[in-house]
């Protein structure tokens, strides 16, 4: 496997990918039947970007960070295309519930979910790079998960804060009630402005920051406490994905030993 892009100067690009991803969010959560933990708000991850699912009013919205537009797929094979380019957050979310309307699929989103007012900047090149690194990112926590015992949620981006992740519990299924650990990847949050990938268990293990961690994981404590892989430690090497995995497995078995 190759090196993982660097995704360098592209916090424009990012904002943009995020805001459009929280236009999808807002569409997919109208008159959504509620799942457990949640599973009725997130966007699903595809090579080229990310898509809805299909809506509860009909058909479904693809985000394709690659050519940077978004797709409505109406139920009768029917497609309406909006380029990011030329809008604002505000201005993108008119045009796609204009789409939908136009086929006979109207929706009536929050307007709170989608107020942004400044002019969408995008470089389809960093764009395009942030697709790859995103799918190859999801496919190598994917296999993780896969050899793991126990229940689990999907995994999936979550449009408030773009970050991919997915649970696994000790035992339940209740996120608010049952242990969990939650692994996932993060382009950039606060306190943190370089993408990254975490790991965090609920609730925290007593004494578990005292854990080894193996080279290129740190801990983090500002706003939350939880493992920490930066992005830019893992993307020069040969093949990310396999170190990847292996971080993340080590991280993950150390954890489960010290979960009550």
């Amino acid at each position: 496997m190759s090196p993982l892009p660097a995704l360098t100067n592209w916090d424009s690009t990012r904002m943009t990918l995020h805001q459009a991803a929280q236009v999808l969010g807002a569409i997919r959560e109208f008159q959504a039947t509620p799942q457990p933990n949640y599973h009725h708000l997130p966007l699903m991850v595809t090579p080229n970007g990310l898509r809805s699912g299909p809506l509860p009013v009909g058909g479904e919205l693809v985000l394709d960070f690659n050519r940077a537009h978004i797709t409505y797929k109406c139920p009768a094979d029917t497609c309406s295309t909006i380029p990011l380019s030329g809008h604002t957050q505000t201005s993108l979310a008119a045009a796609v519930l204009e789409a939908m309307a136009k086929t006979g699929h109207p929706a009536e989103p929050s307007p709170a979910s989608f107020n942004g007012t400044h002019p969408l900047v995008i470089d389809r090149i960093q764009a395009s790079d942030y697709a790859s690194a995103l799918y190859r990112v999801f496919t190598a926590l994917a296999r993780v998960r896969a050899r793991l015992n126990g229940s689990q949620t999907a995994l999936v981006v979550w449009p408030h804060g773009f970050d991919l992740s997915g649970l696994w519990f000790q035992r339940g299924f209740d996120e608010a009630a049952d242990p969990h650990i939650n692994i996932g990847f993060s382009p950039g949050s606060p306190g943190i402005d370089r993408p990254y990938v975490y790991l965090y268990a609920w609730p925290q293990p007593p004494g578990w920051t005292t854990l080894s961690l193996p080279e290129l994981a740190h801990w983090h404590h500002q706003n939350w406490t939880g493992v920490v892989i930066p992005y830019d430690s893992l993307a020069p090497l040969p093949n990310p994905e396999a170190k990847l995995e292996d971080l993340l497995e080590t991280v993950m078995k150390a954890v489960q030993e010290v979960m009550t």
